[in-house]
């Protein structure tokens, strides 16, 4: 599963670990948990390195996990939107669209009567049709992204297709909780992993290439291509894998365990 040859030398050279979160810490189930394998290399790396996550999720239902973790610094949340210290549940950095362009995406998300989620730093909305009348006095300061959930693939591209002119927000797609589904995030363009990574190294004072990034689906690109060593699951999609340094084991069978005791403990 390795690509490429990786040195001890390179290997102690790492000071931070970032996952991305479902189908790379957890299996793509909402309520999952990390095994208690992964939970005990992470328990041992963190006496080592910075452990942190970069995941679509906002702190709601992310914060369960770290929890369990005990993960104690800056980690990226809402794709990139806020980078969070999750022990004190301090926001250290957040990139959001203005009040206009978070207008005009509702304004076509009603259109499209579509359900999504509102994602913010306090909470996650869940709007449907049943509920629009809920968007009439939205106060729309703590607002960084929107989350579409269980769409149809031959919808996804109509949905991208009608936010497409709107050039402040960026648009991924990301492993659905559903099969046979696709879920969109939707933030600032200068909101995604890769740019949470840039922040996370400036506020942990150290370099992007001392930081080991691993994920699973389309939006880790942005977070692999901002790491030193670059780190794809062995559940992860094809393309991602193209542009990894290494290969780890599927979630299922505890890949980021297998991570750390390659790089983070030898």
């Amino acid at each position: 599963m390795t690509k490429g040859k990786m040195t001890k030398d390179k290997q102690k050279r790492y000071k931070a670990l970032i996952l991305d979160v479902d189908g790379t810490l957890i299996p793509n189930k909402f309520e999952g948990m990390p095994s208690s394998k992964v939970t005990k290399y992470i328990s041992l790396a963190s006496k080592k390195i910075h452990i942190g996550v970069a995941t679509s999720r906002c702190f709601p239902v992310t914060s369960h996990i770290t929890e369990k973790l005990n993960l104690t610094g800056p980690s990226i949340l809402c794709v990139g939107a806020i980078i969070m210290d999750v022990v004190s549940k301090t926001i250290l950095w957040e990139k959001k669209p203005t009040p206009k362009t978070l207008k005009e995406i509702l304004k076509k998300l009603v259109k499209l009567e579509v359900e999504f989620w509102i994602c913010d730093n306090k909470e996650d909305k869940i709007i449907n049709k049943k509920n629009y009348d809920q968007l009439i006095n939205l106060d729309l300061k703590s607002i960084v992204g929107f989350y579409i959930p269980g769409i149809d693939p031959e919808k996804v591209e109509i949905i991208v297709n009608e936010l497409s002119y709107i050039f402040e927000i960026a648009i991924q797609r990301v492993p659905s909780w559903n099969k046979g589904k696709i879920d969109l995030n939707i933030s600032h363009a200068l909101a995604t992993k890769q740019h949470g990574v840039f922040e996370v190294a400036k506020i942990l004072n150290i370099d992007t290439k001392e930081i080991i990034g691993v994920g699973d689906g389309y939006n880790d690109f942005p977070l692999l291509m901002a790491c030193g060593l670059k780190v794809a699951m062995g559940n992860a999609v094809s393309d991602l894998k193209e542009i990894a340094d290494y290969i780890a084991p599927s979630v299922e069978d505890d890949g980021v365990a297998d991570i750390i005791e390659k790089f983070v403990l030898n």
